[in-house]
């Protein structure tokens, strides 16, 4: 049953959505900020509410235009944080990680800071569209986002102000030529900016590829030094200029390559800061980092489980004797980079397995220090609680991988208390 009130949005929560309370409810808004006063209709659930702005009546003193057609007009659900300064963007997010680490890692931890993108604006190295069938236009072809809120409505996208300029070139290219692409009545679709220069196409879906369409494609995206289609979870190259050796088609790649650039320097600080004689590098991807921890009479253990990225790490890693990469699970596999001084985590999403924790808590390990790289706050902060008692977070500092998103990147060190 839907009612209507008139509610002050307080703080934001981990998805972006504005909270208030109403009636002794907490009340989730989806586009609304600190500060806003809005009417809103309710839907209530078991323990809370679900608003949707009916009115701004009081607009938040941090607001200002949203400046993407998209945002408003087809109610894109690619960016949370759209209209808010950005000063106040990282304020949130900093507060966002700072709520987790107390309420759900139990630690003690003052005010974090976030260091902001160099631009909070075309700083995407990568745009992954979903693409559906449309035999009216002339591609037959439709690319777009989904709406905010209702996954089963695509949108056209014409414009994307997160993504770099050569980004959108190469998606306007792209449709240009897009029934070349598989056959199939859907398919989703990602071009990359490659670190080495030109772009790279990553194609998941369709059935059927003619190597003669491929070639038309190509023709019609000079700047394509790459295409990797993913068929049934099996990844296949079919075509791979030699400057995209070291950028892995189906292996994670940050899409703020300079946010990541201040990220890593600061990991290697955190880590260099023990001097460290030997390093566990747990989720390593394609080895930058392990790379950038080698030091003379150091050992480095890269354990990284997608093999298309391990195979780059092990290229990179191959001149170091001390160093090694070990393929499959860092559940599975860690216990053979341990004893170490130092590990760092990278996880998915998801965090690490709960046997993670354990493994490095455990005496025999001598382990002194977790550098722990999050993109979910939450997850990071259920991970720092597992490692038990006796280890403390001794810094944190976040950095703003997607501005105007409610997602953030934090870099927490958890040393072990010594008696």
């Amino acid at each position: 049953m839907s009612e209507s009130a008139t509610v002050t949005i307080e703080r934001i929560a981990a998805g972006g959505d504005g909270i208030a309370r109403h009636d002794g409810m907490v009340v989730f808004v989806p586009r609304a900020v600190p500060g806003d006063v809005v009417a809103v209709s309710l839907v209530r659930q078991r323990t809370f509410a679900r608003g949707r702005i009916l009115e701004q009546l009081t607009a938040s003193p941090d607001r200002e235009p949203a400046p993407c057609p998209h945002y408003d007009g087809d109610r894109c659900g690619g960016c949370q944080l759209q209209g808010l300064q950005y000063p106040a963007q990282l304020a949130i997010k900093g507060e966002l990680v700072r709520d987790a680490l107390v309420r759900i890692g139990k630690q003690e931890v003052d005010a974090v800071h976030v260091t902001g993108s160099p631009s909070p604006w075309r700083y995407r190295n990568s745009l992954t569209l979903a693409m559906q069938r449309d035999r009216l236009r002339p591609s037959g072809w439709m690319a777009g986002m989904h709406v905010a809120g209702d996954p089963s409505q695509l949108f056209e996208l014409r414009e994307c102000l997160l993504a770099m300029p050569e980004v959108m070139d190469g998606w306007h290219q792209l449709m240009r030529v897009a029934e070349n692409l598989p056959r199939s009545t859907s398919l989703r679709v990602t071009v990359r900016r490659l670190s080495s220069g030109g772009l790279a196409l990553t194609v998941e879906g369709g059935a059927q590829w003619k190597q003669s369409a491929i070639e038309l494609l190509v023709q019609g995206v000079p700047d394509l030094h790459a295409i990797w289609w993913v068929r049934d979870d099996e990844v296949r190259a079919l075509r791979y200029d030699r400057r995209t050796e070291q950028e892995a088609g189906s292996s994670f790649a940050h899409v703020n390559p300079a946010v990541a650039a201040m990220l890593r320097e600061y990991v290697v600080t955190q880590v260099d800061a023990l001097h460290p004689d030997a390093v566990v590098d747990a989720y390593a991807g394609s080895g930058a980092l392990s790379a950038m921890l080698r030091r003379e009479g150091r050992r480095i253990t890269a354990i990284e489980l997608d093999q298309d990225a391990s195979a780059v790490a092990g290229t990179v890693l191959r001149d170091d004797p001390m160093s090694r990469v070990l393929t499959g699970r860092v559940e599975h596999l860690l216990p053979h980079g341990l004893p170490a001084t130092v590990v760092v985590l990278n996880p998915p999403r998801a965090g690490v397995d709960a046997t993670v924790p354990p493994l490095i808590a455990a005496p025999t390990a001598a382990v002194r220090r977790v550098v722990y790289v999050s993109c979910d706050p939450a997850t990071l902060a259920r991970d720092i609680n597992r490692l038990g008692a006796g280890w403390r977070v001794t810094a944190v500092q976040s950095f703003d991988m997607f501005p105007q998103t409610s997602h953030v990147e934090t870099v927490c060190t958890i040393d072990r208390e010594t008696t």
